[in-house]
């Protein structure tokens, strides 16, 4: 089943998308980039804030894959108490010290997903050395996000096949890249973990601006509500439409 992420930059935003139920509560600042950092205190008090309600994430910055500082950030932002590290692979292939990286951070108990980006997605095949490393899950998303979202870059059947691949290792598998509410639908039949979103759910869709309670709940029920319909479970579906939140 496909659960809702939802990224957050304040402990105001945390408690608005914990009211809607969503799944994960992603932390980032939107505006230093595609996976800009959130201080680690901040990071640290959403995680007290949500005190295990649901899971959490947090991205360490636009860090390029060979630079000297990456385990630390790791390390760094895996003390603030969040379940997942995201990790950015702002390359065409994950070199050998980058998949060295992630094996330590695994080795230290850390969780890392890592993130890979539409713009440079050529073939799975180019994604065996990461597949089997130490990490705990794979998103999709995209760097430019005020051009093409992932669905202008990659086709629903190129999607499915990443979340096969990933799920066949064992990972946890995301979507994201400036989704919106008319994705939800086709995107659901793929059955990655979750779906991301930050921009859909602010003012106006842009992601550096607040996010607002109706948006959330638009896309909650509809993330609830495709789920129901898809797995077909008339006692599962009558449940999720009337009480608007998952089981």
């Amino acid at each position: 089943m496909t659960g809702m992420l939802a990224s957050v930059t304040s402990i105001k935003e945390a408690q608005l998308v914990l009211n809607d139920s969503v799944d994960i509560i992603d932390m980032k600042n939107p505006e230093l980039g595609a996976l800009g950092a959130l201080d680690t205190n901040v990071v640290a008090e959403i995680v007290e804030l949500i005190s295990g309600a649901c899971l959490t994430s947090a991205t360490i910055g636009d860090i390029e894959p060979n630079n000297p500082v990456l385990y630390e950030l790791i390390v760094s932002m895996a003390k603030t108490g969040v379940d997942y590290v995201k990790v950015g692979l702002f390359d065409d292939n994950a070199n050998e010290l980058f998949i060295e990286v992630l094996n330590k951070a695994s080795e230290q108990k850390i969780k890392v997903i890592v993130v890979l980006f539409a713009e440079n997605f050529s073939s799975l095949a180019s994604l065996d050395a990461l597949m089997k490393s130490g990490i705990s899950g794979v998103m999709l998303d995209t760097k430019n996000k005020s051009d093409k979202n992932l669905l202008s870059l990659l086709n629903c059947q190129q999607l499915a096949e990443f979340v096969q691949l990933a799920k066949s290792h064992g990972l946890v598998t995301g979507l994201a890249g400036s989704l919106r509410y008319e994705d939800i639908s086709s995107l659901l039949d793929i059955d990655a973990d979750y779906l991301g979103f930050r921009g859909a759910l602010c003012s106006k869709n842009d992601r550096v601006k607040s996010i607002v309670t109706k948006n959330i709940s638009k896309i909650r029920k509809a993330i609830t509500q495709e789920n129901a319909i898809n797995y077909g479970d008339a006692e599962y579906r009558d449940e999720v439409l009337s009480n608007g939140s998952m089981a």
